[in-house]
């Protein structure tokens, strides 16, 4: 009954009228929101995502401009990657923001191929299309001024840091050697000659050539790309403006390690994601050749081995992470959704650690 009364709301604000009962379907229940698909006759189905009042077992507060820097974000990401591919993302968005209701609408794009259904070859066509589509928005110069997270200032949206572009990527790749000084002093068990060397080497390499700066997506987890017959889509970001190729290699790190890894940690549990590894593998694999799907063979090469660098950056960054976490004395409900209990934090750090040396020999 209380479901039904806020659908009402929901439905009355859009100016929605005469909806029927049968044509709302529960499709979702994410952490943040619960979602809904709306049939419509004469335009495009929505999916509604209502906010939660509850989050991690934790009362959400409402912070009003917080909400709108998240939902712009959202429709300028919209905006710049169907400015690159004609409706990779939903074309309608809409967003409703009062203290006792907040959620969004917008287009629907699908449901999408479930991933233990596919191919091998099927796999790797897919990857190669969101390589492509990538690319693409990566290469469109974002609207947004700025760098890093973004914020509403009640106008429009910028990025934190509006230092010039040298001094950003100075202290991008200060910041590893940063981490990495903190992982050399740590008592954790592994070979910190072949690692330290390794990754000091990349960085002289890496600060001789600048990368662009884009406007990227920081949750590419299956559930938000949808791979269809000849289609893909792009669903629910999570937009920074940041590095390209830094984060052309988060999308092969998630799929080629980080999704499997979590596949123990609760928040992950019912995505089977250890058991979908050659799958996700094999979308990583396609990625690499659809986002530098423009570059000759010489150049391919060159940048495959930086793709492999900011990999090995990644593993750095998410060894750390972890690292960080076991040290401290009380672990959030948040936390031990999204990683796991400590126990499992712990194995997962060994599997970092492991790999970090594997790449790095």
């Amino acid at each position: 009954m209380y479901i039904d009364i806020i659908l009402n709301r929901v439905l009355d604000k859009l100016n929605l009228k005469n909806i029927k009962q049968d044509h709302i379907t529960r499709i979702g229940e994410g952490a943040w929101h619960t979602v809904y698909k709306l049939d419509r006759i004469d335009n495009d189905d929505l999916v509604l995502r209502i906010k939660k009042k509850r989050a991690y077992g934790e009362i959400q507060h409402f912070d009003e401009n917080e909400l709108i820097t998240e939902y712009e974000s959202t429709r300028a990401y919209y905006k710049q990657a169907n400015k690159s591919f004609q409706n990779i993302c939903p074309t309608y968005f809409k967003y409703f923001i009062e203290r006792d209701l907040v959620f969004t609408a917008e287009t629907y794009m699908g449901n999408g191929q479930e991933l233990s259904l596919l191919k091998q070859i099927e796999a790797f066509a897919y990857g190669k299309k969101l390589g492509q589509s990538f690319n693409q928005i990566h290469r469109n110069k974002p609207e947004i001024k700025g760098f890093g997270d973004l914020h509403w200032n009640g106008k429009y949206l910028s990025g934190g840091n509006h230092q010039k572009i040298q001094q950003i990527w100075e202290k991008d790749n200060n910041s590893y050697l940063k981490v990495l000084d903190s992982l050399y002093v740590s008592k954790l068990n592994f070979n910190r000659e072949i690692v330290s060397e390794k990754v000091k080497n990349l960085i002289e390499n890496r600060r001789k050539y600048v990368q662009t700066i884009s406007l990227v997506n920081q949750d590419i987890t299956p559930e938000n790309l949808i791979v269809s017959f000849d289609r893909v889509s792009i669903i629910d970001p999570l937009p920074k403006l940041d590095f390209d190729l830094k984060y052309a290699a988060y999308f092969v790190f998630c799929y080629q390690f980080l999704l499997p890894s979590y596949s123990n940690s609760p928040r992950y549990l019912n995505n089977a994601y250890e058991e979908k590894r050659s799958i996700l593998n094999e979308i990583a694999v396609g990625f690499k050749q659809g986002y530098f799907y423009n570059c000759n063979s010489d150049e391919h090469r060159v940048q495959l081995k930086r793709l492999k660098d900011e990999y090995i950056l990644w593993m750095l960054l998410e060894t750390f992470e972890h690292y960080e976490v076991l040290n401290k004395t009380q672990q959030s409900d948040k936390v031990s959704q999204q990683m796991g209990s400590k126990e499992v934090i712990r194995d997962r750090l060994d599997l970092c650690l492991d790999e970090l040396e594997i790449l790095c020999s």
